[in-house]
């Protein structure tokens, strides 16, 4: 396992997601990934006041305290839209206190080493964001933040205001990154392509690439043909320039040895400016083992190019 500091303390370069947790994936079954993925050398968790409610923080606060596991590093997430009322932006002072404060008792800590805030809200000046945040650092909620699905424009724009004003800005970016081609974007999120990874080169900003593994598709498709995918995958990633991307995975699986899932997770932790985090997740923990596999596999620039379509 490779792993950096960036995040403040020893993080592995490959984090384990719960989005599950709680919602298909029981506390038994989260308790055994998370348990594997220790034992595999992981230390960094990502979850979100969103994920099933609270449950996936309730979960993994438990998890922490049952196994001492005080080595590791979980980030979490707020901000997200009020699923009831529609996408209604909720990058406010008021809200992002309620759902921090919230995720604090739910983790059952008194502070947050790593809090991102889970979408944008482009109509708010980004000066009102970083002072609330910054608010938070100061109070010792939190000590350090990110933005998730924010365009590098609005990260620029937000860490320069930091800069001028001796504040502190993103450390990080949480971003859809894979190696597919994506058919469609959603209302909210934000994808990697080129521009943004020039942004995070040229400022040597951590990422971390939030559905890593193009929710199975490239594995699914390999193992057991298109019948594996689901129906949202199928809809975003079904198309022959990622069959023609299928092939580039296959070939370098039979060059190392490895799954293709574990390429995906070894050429990600290959990255070194920016460095770049892979979460990845599963239903069996065997598929979190099959994953950590590539943990040490080393994949050069060129090829990295290669299966990223752009240049590294």
């Amino acid at each position: 396992m490779r792993y950096s500091d960036c995040f403040g303390r020893k993080s592995s370069r490959i984090i384990l997601g719960t989005a599950y947790f709680g919602d298909g994936i029981s506390k038994e079954e989260a308790f055994s990934m998370m348990d594997r993925f220790r034992e595999m050398g992981g230390t960094h968790i990502d979850t979100a006041r969103l994920y099933a409610n609270g449950k996936a923080e309730e979960i993994v606060g438990e998890w922490i305290l049952s196994r001492g596991a005080t080595e590791m590093i979980v980030s979490t997430k707020g901000g997200y839209y009020d699923v009831d009322a529609g996408e209604n932006p909720r990058i406010n002072e008021t809200e992002i206190c309620s759902d921090l404060n919230a995720s604090l008792k739910a983790l059952k800590c008194d502070a947050i080493e790593f809090y991102w805030l889970h979408r944008d809200d482009e109509e708010k000046p980004v000066e009102e964001i970083i002072d609330t945040m910054n608010r938070l650092v100061k109070s010792g909620k939190i000590t350090k933040f990110g933005a998730s699905n924010w365009t590098s424009e609005r990260i620029a724009a937000a860490n320069k205001y930091a800069q001028n004003n001796g504040l502190m800005g993103f450390s990080a970016s949480q971003i859809r990154f894979n190696p597919a081609y994506c058919l469609g974007e959603r209302t909210g999120l934000v994808g990697m392509d080129e521009k943004e990874f020039g942004f995070y080169k040229k400022n040597n900003m951590p990422v971390v690439a939030y559905s890593s593994q193009a929710k199975g598709f490239f594995s699914k498709m390999a193992e057991q043909g298109e019948g594996a995918i689901s129906e949202k995958a199928k809809k975003r990633y079904l198309c022959e320039e990622n069959l023609n991307r299928l092939d580039t995975l296959k070939k370098f699986s039979m060059k190392y040895d490895a799954s293709i899932a574990a390429i995906i997770c070894g050429a990600f932790s290959s990255f070194e400016i920016p460095e770049v985090f892979p979460v990845i997740g599963g239903s069996r923990v065997a598929q979190i083992e099959d994953s950590l596999n590539g943990a040490d596999v080393k994949i050069e620039k060129n090829e990295l190019e290669e299966i990223f379509k752009f240049g590294i």
